[in-house]
């Protein structure tokens, strides 16, 4: 199907472009938070987020556990560079958690648990900036489970399983570290010992499994920088098998820790891996850490966690397992240097998962775009910047952070065309300031900006931190020499933070014979008019049919083909009380009598009620009854014309 890009003003011509739409997927299963969660209240570490004392080149991590007792056992050792001189470095560390001793170059040394969730460590001299030291600490206690339950024990079939989720703030819940998205530790070794008949997961590479008086030791060993969230352990009686999945020219061992009783649907359901691992690569790039692995343990929380090698999964969901894959390169590769810019996470990994649809399973592409518009338009505001980094559920907000930052995503590469906006997300993907590190969303903005040559601070200000979405209005009609003239409105959800939002905005024009072609107004104020000459008579027109758009509530009219649309018969109108309880005061002043009509929008764009509007000429009031609603904010729109004219309405419940 040809596409029109028509560049607007006053009914002027086409210029014609050509790219390429896309076409359908079942349910959204990732990290998205359990409603039923019970929820500790979370802990803002007290150190500055920017501020770090010292970097972490190498840990070493010996964890004693036992998956049927919520209980932990710790030796850490640290090598680290000092970035300023110190005479006492502070990490993370919950305060349920004792530690027994510090020793540094084989002394005790002191440190300090002073009722917060932090431990500082008192060096007898101080360290000189820049130059190589190392500390232990031993530790023991209960982890408290904190956030999405940071260190937890259950069962699967009767057996002990216990495993850890750190993301955002529990990594300190059960290992003293540095929490802060600030450093990642170069390098690491991680030996946990459980009762035999356990096998031990984690990140990087199995260096052994032993077993001796009756309990077993598994290493593990990454050599890619890692962020303290992203270390893990997950214990319990595993089956384990190994498939392989495409690298480039070569392939990796994908490594599978399973419950038994789910090992045949595993091995069945996880040969999905190699096709998406596939089509990620050829999108951004080789798989970050190919010199090592890719894996998955199975665990029993609602969702997945995209542990740095090993993926924790509850089942293997083809989206799920796509999911935490994408976040191997957005998240783990490249990780947010704040939780204020997690859709760099979760709108990628949101959205890549729907590219594995688009390419692997297409049936489900355009399902998969519908579900995300229809939570991200439930609700009128909210911004994909997360305002308030405390908060659990304002973070991992699903229709935010995960929904609309993946159709911000959808959006913005419809505006770039699929060239530039992969492109630029290699770039910043492979930059080198970046990679193995931590990025803010204004690095993404230059590569984008960069692979497109497009100044885009304007999308972002308006998609990323502004909040809504538009509706729009198209009033059109056709002459005999079958031009086709389009008046586009556009009012938005949240006026106050966004009063518009210029997009190219697709539209499908379906002719009498079948026929049917798409054009793309270039929409940069409401009421714009434009002009299309297709080339054959138009019986039906339809606003952005694929879905790139994030928009709901739009309508189309079409109007009579003789003479110019009046002149619009409203000087002004306004609406009061606001807030209302049950009715509300319509005040109109038209120009000449005239028909018009109302009608009162929810904040997903579903028209509620309407009213029919006979008025004469001058002023006029007329009383509106609302039917019984929650409170919230609304859309009162006045129609006719050819126009669509709305304001922000407020309703509260009576008393």
């Amino acid at each position: 199907m040809k596409q029109i890009r028509l560049f607007a003003l006053l009914f002027t011509h086409c210029t014609l472009l050509f790219s390429q739409t896309g076409n359908d997927f079942p349910e959204f299963r990732c990290k998205p938070l359990p409603f039923n969660l019970p929820l500790s209240p979370l802990r803002a570490t007290g150190r500055a987020g920017g501020d770090s004392q010292a970097d972490i080149t190498y840990g070493r991590f010996r964890w004693t556990v036992d998956p049927a007792i919520q209980y932990i056992t710790g030796h850490v050792f640290y090598r680290f560079n000092p970035l300023i001189p110190l005479d006492r470095w502070t990490l993370d560390l919950s305060n349920p958690i004792t530690v027994e001793q510090v020793r540094w170059h084989g002394q005790n040394i002191n440190f300090e648990r002073d009722g917060t969730d932090e431990l500082t460590l008192y060096f007898p001299q101080p360290r000189p900036a820049g130059v190589p030291d190392s500390v232990e600490i031993f530790y023991q206690g209960v982890p408290p489970e904190t956030g999405f339950g940071s260190f937890k024990t259950d069962n699967h079939n009767g057996a002990p399983i216990l495993w850890t989720l750190s993301e955002p703030f529990g990594a300190r819940d059960w290992f003293p570290c540095n929490q802060e998205l600030n450093d990642k530790i170069d390098s690491c070794d991680i030996f946990i010992t459980a009762p035999a008949g356990n096998h031990p997961a984690s990140n990087g590479v199995l260096v052994s499994e032993t077993t001796q008086n009756g309990q077993t030791t598994a290493h593990w060993r990454t050599r890619y920088p890692i962020a303290a969230y992203l270390l893990c352990m997950a214990v319990t009686d595993y089956a384990v098998f190994t498939d392989r999945a495409p690298n480039g020219s070569d392939s990796i061992p994908v490594v599978n820790y399973v419950f038994p009783e789910n090992l045949a649907q595993a091995q069945n359901e996880l040969s999905v891996i190699a096709p998406q691992m596939r089509l990620l690569d050829s999108l951004f790039g080789p798989y970050p850490f190919h010199r090592e692995k890719y894996g998955h343990a199975q665990f029993k929380w609602g969702g997945g966690m995209e542990h740095q090698t090993m993926s924790f999964v509850v089942n293997f969901n083809f989206e799920l397992l796509a999911h935490e894959l994408a976040h191997q390169w957005f998240g783990d590769l490249v990780t947010c240097a704040s939780w204020e810019d997690i859709w760099l996470h979760e709108g990628f990994a949101t959205y890549m998962a729907g590219l594995c649809y688009e390419r692997l399973l297409p049936q489900y592409w355009l399902s998969y775009r519908q579900i995300r518009l229809d939570a991200v338009v439930n609700e009128p505001g909210g911004s994909v910047q997360v305002t308030d980094t405390t908060d659990l559920y304002r973070i991992f907000s699903g229709r935010l952070s995960y929904a609309k930052g993946a159709l911000v995503l959808h959006q913005l590469r419809w505006i770039l065309g699929d060239a530039a906006f992969f492109a630029g997300a290699r770039a910043y993907l492979n930059d080198p300031a970046l990679a193995y590190g931590y990025a803010r969303t204004a690095d993404l903005l230059r590569h984008l900006e960069q692979s497109s040559g497009r100044d885009l601070d304007d999308y972002f200000a308006r998609w990323y931190a502004g909040e809504g979405y538009p509706t729009y209005t198209a009033v059109w009609s056709q002459d005999a020499a079958k031009e086709v003239k389009i008046i586009l409105n556009q009012i938005t959800s949240m006026p106050a933070s966004v009063a518009f939002f210029p997009l190219p905005v697709p539209i499908l024009l379906i002719g009498a014979g079948g026929e049917d072609t798409t054009i793309v107004l270039d929409h940069t104020y409401s009421g714009q008019q434009f002009v299309a000459h297709p080339g054959f008579e138009v019986v039906q027109l339809n606003i952005d049919p694929e879905l790139w758009l994030i928009s709901a509530g739009n309508t189309v009219t079409r109007v009579s083909d003789a003479g110019e649309t009046p002149v619009y018969p409203l000087t002004d109108w306004s609406v009061s009380p606001n807030p209302a309880t049950g009715h509300l005061i319509l005040r109109l002043n038209a120009r000449r009598a005239t028909d018009l009509g109302a009608a009162l929008f929810a904040p997903d764009g579903r028209r509620l009620q309407e009213w029919p509007l006979h008025l004469t000429a001058g002023p006029n009031a007329i009383r509106l009854n609302l039917p019984d609603l929650p409170d919230g904010l609304y859309q009162l729109a006045v129609e006719g014309a050819g126009r669509r004219e709305a304001k922000a309405v407020s309703v509260k419940r009576r008393g």
